[in-house]
């Protein structure tokens, strides 16, 4: 865990020093959003595609198609360690990133908070069935699934509210399907409640291929950190990488491999916008 406590004081201190350096106020970018869509304009990678901030989530892609090349990577956890840390944001715009490989890769995004789903606020969806439904109640696959018009791109919305969501993760149903899922779709996003808070990312993303974890610069504090990956360890998820995210600028020396861990320990350390 060095390194990784090593990078977040590394930021916190080029953060400071670039604030006390700036002599004069510069305009921040504005996020902008199509007329003719609901989806919410912190999904850049829709809204503008060829911004500075879509740049850095194409990045992402890069590493973690490079990570699918050599393990099969296919489903996968995004989650943090608190609320508020750009968890959600991250996953829809990853997800709609992946979507527009040149490959033509079929994704699948995945509101596994079953709790307090977000995925369909961003995306300007409405109250519907989704995963909850199908796990509990025996919705059938199909109904649950929204087209929101992004080619290649397939939404599962969270669902109804359940009484149990953990122990819907961790059900034999919940891993028939992801099984079913893998072999539906090129990659499925599973977007999830903070690790500090509850069980969830570590019940699904054993099931999994792996975990992202989210970071915010200057906020997350290393022991939470620390305790959110002994959290993932202990429920034998595998932690892919960690994904910076409020880096207000370029910081090219945080792009590199961490490998702490084996066999399993690639993360790639990518700024990203919260």
């Amino acid at each position: 865990m060095g390194k990784m406590t090593e990078i977040l004081k590394k930021i916190a201190e080029e953060r400071l020093s670039h604030i006390e350096r700036k002599a004069e106020a510069t305009p921040g970018y504005i996020l902008t959003q199509r007329a003719d869509s609901k989806i919410d304009p912190r999904i850049v990678t829709f809204h503008e595609p060829n911004s500075p901030i879509a740049e850095q989530y194409k990045m992402l892609r890069t590493n973690i198609l490079t990570i699918s090349a050599k393990r099969h990577l296919k489903s996968f956890v995004v989650s943090s360690t608190i609320h508020g840390e750009g968890k959600t944001v991250t996953s829809a715009n990853l997800a709609f990133v992946l979507a527009e490989d040149l490959n033509a890769k079929s994704v699948l995004l995945v509101d596994a908070d079953m709790r307090k789903g977000r995925v369909s606020r961003l995306l300007g969806l409405g109250p519907r069935k989704g995963l909850s439904d199908i796990l509990s109640n025996g919705t059938p696959f199909h109904e649950g699934l929204v087209d929101i018009g992004v080619k290649n791109l397939t939404v599962l919305p969270s669902g109804m509210v359940p009484t149990n969501p953990s122990e819907l993760l961790g059900s034999t149903k919940m891993n028939r399907f992801i099984q079913e899922l893998r072999g539906r779709f090129d990659m499925i996003v599973f977007d999830t409640p903070p690790v500090m808070s509850v069980t969830d990312p570590g019940v699904l993303g054993a099931q999994c291929d792996g975990v992202f974890m989210i970071v915010q610069a200057g906020r997350t504090q290393r022991t939470s950190v620390q305790h959110a990956e002994h959290l993932l360890t202990h429920a034998h998820a595998k932690i892919l990488g960690y994904i910076v995210t409020n880096v207000e600028y370029h910081l090219p020396e945080y792009i590199y491999r961490y490998v702490e861990r084996e066999p399993y320990a690639e993360p790639t350390i990518v700024p990203a916008a919260s």
